[in-house]
């Protein structure tokens, strides 16, 4: 896969005073880690945002591009944003060697239409990322997740993705990424709501011998 590009200035603003006012110049700061000495840098805001949503919480191959003609090949490890509002703080990149393998998140996308959720059934995410092991050139955009075979009470695991040529997965591959369950209807979550009320009412009615754990309740059938 083609790197993404990032244009980069070795950053010579150290300290709290200094980092704050490259943010209010519109310039996010950074480190370059893993290979020799780490390189302080900084970025534009706006096109470190665009970066940062294009990778979607994801890992991809990045080529930090200085003035001098220097390119880095990085991944985007660790991205602080401002608790309300999201705005950029601080990027960390980890410099790679693209002749080595490396293992990398990948956001999973569901495509096709379950057969189940046709039927009735919903749709639920457990997880959309993947961790895989593969040369930093073959870091895919996203892992498609074909849906379309579940029926109502499937799981749709790890295991069920078609990896390209060149990944190997490191997550489970027994690990559930999605589920189509049938829909409870109002009457059956009363009934298991009241079902929790009468089971507590039933553990508080009997006193609990001294030294002795209280009574089990048994679960109400489902």
């Amino acid at each position: 896969m083609t790197e993404m590009m990032l244009e980069a200035a070795e950053r010579t603003s150290r300290g709290k005073g200094g980092v704050r006012k490259l943010r209010q110049q519109g310039i996010v700061p950074g480190i370059v880690y893993g290979r020799g000495e780490p390189l302080p840098v900084q970025v534009a805001a706006k096109q470190a945002e665009r970066l940062v949503h294009a990778l979607h919480g994801g890992e991809r191959l990045i080529g930090v591009r200085f003035a001098n003609g220097e390119t880095r090949s990085v991944i985007m490890k660790e991205v602080q944003t401002t608790a309300t509002g999201g705005r950029l703080l601080h990027i960390d990149f980890h410099e790679i060697d693209v002749t080595k393998t490396v293992v990398v998140t990948v956001e999973v996308r569901a495509v096709g239409h379950s057969d189940g959720v046709r039927l009735g059934g919903i749709l639920q995410t457990i997880t959309r990322e993947v961790d895989v092991e593969c040369l930093p050139t073959d870091i895919p955009e996203y892992l498609d997740a074909d849906l379309t075979p579940l029926k109502i009470g499937d799981n749709f695991h790890v295991r069920d993705l078609v990896l390209p040529q060149g990944l190997r997965l490191v997550t489970s591959p027994d690990e559930t990424l999605f589920v189509v369950s049938a829909q409870i209807t109002e009457e059956e979550e009363k009934a298991r709501e009241e079902a929790a009320v009468e089971a507590e009412e039933i553990r508080a009615a009997v006193p609990a011998a001294e030294g002795e754990p209280a009574p089990a309740v048994e679960k109400a059938a489902e």
